[in-house]
């Protein structure tokens, strides 16, 4: 249920919204919730998302489609669906993303991504695909690591 006031132009928007009283001017603000991921490079994270509520194949397979927000570069891979390793498929899919098998010399930054089910094990084209899911996601890079160096220093004092 959308909440109105007269200080906001509402729209109909297919995100969750939850109000809450603003202390300044006693109306209802709202937050915008959309769905955000994030990866480190150098790790394997479990990521978890909600397919099944919209699949139309049975057993699919699944095209994940990284685009970078900055650079507009793409980055595709296809996880199967038995490499799904949630208990409660109907409820939540849950995979485990190795980043540097996909992501290695991928940009840090944030990334649009859109999760595809498709019959193929192979195709990494989504046009025609049905797409399940699509949100955000933010890479981020291993700590850098700086040298430091230490020095004798010998000062010769004149008289």
């Amino acid at each position: 249920m959308l909440l109105l006031d007269k200080c906001y132009n509402a729209v109909k928007l297919k995100l969750y919204i939850l109000g809450y009283l603003s202390p300044i001017c006693n109306k209802f603000k709202f937050l915008l919730f959309s769905n955000m991921m994030r990866l480190t490079k150098g790790q394997t994270q479990s990521i978890i998302l909600t397919l099944t509520e919209k699949e139309l194949l049975t057993n699919p397979n699944y095209l994940f489609v990284f685009t970078n927000r900055s650079a507009n570069t793409e980055i595709k891979f296809v996880k199967l669906n038995n490499t799904d390793i949630s208990l409660y498929k109907d409820r939540y899919n849950e995979f485990s993303i190795v980043t540097n098998t996909n992501f290695a010399t991928a940009l840090n930054g944030q990334y649009d991504y859109e999760i595809y089910e498709q019959a193929s094990p192979t195709n990494t084209n989504p046009v025609g695909l049905n797409m399940l899911e699509s949100g955000i996601m933010e890479l981020i890079g291993t700590a850098m690591s700086f040298t430091e160096y230490s020095t004798t220093d010998t000062y010769k004092i004149r008289q």
